[in-house]
């Protein structure tokens, strides 16, 4: 004979359900797939070689501030080029930005956030960023250095009152 089950027990057996890892991983499967189309759109190896300019100028420029000849920057330029172009590869960081936006948006926001990039305003973004970035970094390593003079005013004297106790 069949018996019904007890409310306990059908609130356990739902519970389990809920929480079983096929459930969890049909969300990650999704989240994943829609993270690889929001790459698609917002990355690419042109994109990793602009976000890698957008580091690499702004620590020439300041090289070049500190007394760095020219020629030398272009050497560094060309070494930096040289290797970002043996080593570095699309193909094994793509995985790993997948698991970054799966991980850190949900379905709904990766959903959102492809509709953004699909539209012309989301398409202009990801043409400016880079240069946006770019820019930003230059004109916050300057304004850095602009208040250089008064951060080492207050280091000074930490650095004076370790020195002495360490006898350096």
């Amino acid at each position: 004979m069949f018996a019904i089950p007890p409310p306990k027990a059908v609130h356990l057996w739902l519970l389990l359900l809920l929480i079983h890892p096929c459930f969890a991983r049909a969300d990650d499967d999704s989240r994943t797939i829609l993270a690889e189309e929001v790459l698609e759109l917002a990355y690419s190896p042109s994109t990793l070689r602009d976000n890698f300019s957008g580091f690499i100028d702004p620590a020439l420029d300041a090289m070049a501030r500190d007394g760095m000849p020219a020629a030398a920057r272009d050497d560094v330029r060309k070494a930096f080029t040289e290797w970002f172009d043996q080593e570095v590869k699309w193909e094994d960081i793509k995985p790993k930005l997948v698991q970054i936006y799966a991980h850190d948006f949900t379905e709904d926001e990766l959903r959102a956030l492809l509709s953004f990039l699909q539209n012309p305003l989301g398409r202009k973004v990801i043409t400016k960023l880079p240069l946006v970035m770019r820019e930003g970094a230059v004109a916050g390593q300057e304004y850095f250095v602009s208040k250089q003079d008064s951060l080492n005013a207050k280091l000074a004297p930490i650095i004076a009152k370790y020195k002495n106790k360490t006898g350096n």
